[in-house]
């Protein structure tokens, strides 16, 4: 079964503030040098993180200080296995407004089971509040010990369906801790409370613009 774990996008969908713009659907005009007519949209507000994305070291580094998204090999993002770390985020304990993980409840998932260098997916359902207004405000995050212990299993990559492992009103740190570490952060993403198997086939597909620290992309999950 594949799932598309992609968020749409659309005009009057979140973003993340200024400076990071609201996202616009405008119709362009045919253009002259044609005498049929044809359609077609601009996109005002599309940026890195525009819907989901991929990021890696250099959105916390700088290009210069380590390499841009366009540098990483497509075989390396394409049909690799994934391990899913599932969460009931009801059931999670809160910080404020915010669900966070606990190492508690990271221990009682299969995480002890997941090799080193791999990918690794979380999920707790929490892309289905993609369209909601809370989205933002109210999203699950990760606790620094949780953080830390996920960085000993040195993972190639995180994919998250919330749109910040780091609690906005309470930051610990975490921006530093993971991609100081190299690990790339594909987020949010949706529909992964639909996973059932514990490894999966994960591909990523990012838009092929040069020179940025993240790109937005297509993701599916094959389970």
């Amino acid at each position: 079964m594949l799932i598309d774990a992609s968020g749409p996008i659309y005009e009057g969908m979140w973003s993340y503030g200024a400076p990071f713009k609201k996202f616009k659907l405008k119709e362009l005009k045919k253009p002259d040098w044609v005498e049929f007519k044809a359609y077609a949209q601009e996109f005002e507000g599309f940026d890195i993180s525009t819907g989901s994305y991929i990021n890696g070291p250099a959105h916390a580094l700088g290009i210069e200080r380590s390499y841009p998204m366009h540098g990483i090999n497509i075989e390396k993002l394409f049909n690799i296995d994934a391990y899913v770390l599932k969460f009931d985020i009801s059931k999670l304990h809160r910080d404020g407004n915010r669900p966070y993980i606990s190492l508690d409840e990271l221990y009682q998932t299969k995480f002890l089971k997941i090799p080193d260098n791999a990918a690794i997916i979380i999920a707790t359902g929490w892309g289905e509040h993609w369209q909601k207004n809370d989205f933002l405000t109210h999203n699950w995050f990760l606790r620094r010990g949780v953080a830390e212990e996920l960085i000993k299993k040195r993972p190639f990559l995180l994919a998250v369906d919330t749109p910040a492992l780091d609690n906005f009103d309470n930051q610990q740190g975490l921006w530093n801790l993971i991609y100081g570490n190299g690990v790339l952060v594909v987020a949010p993403l949706i529909n992964l409370e639909k996973l059932e198997n514990f490894k999966v086939k994960l591909f990523v597909c990012p838009l092929n613009i040069l020179n940025t620290a993240g790109l937005p992309c297509r993701v599916i999950i094959k389970q």
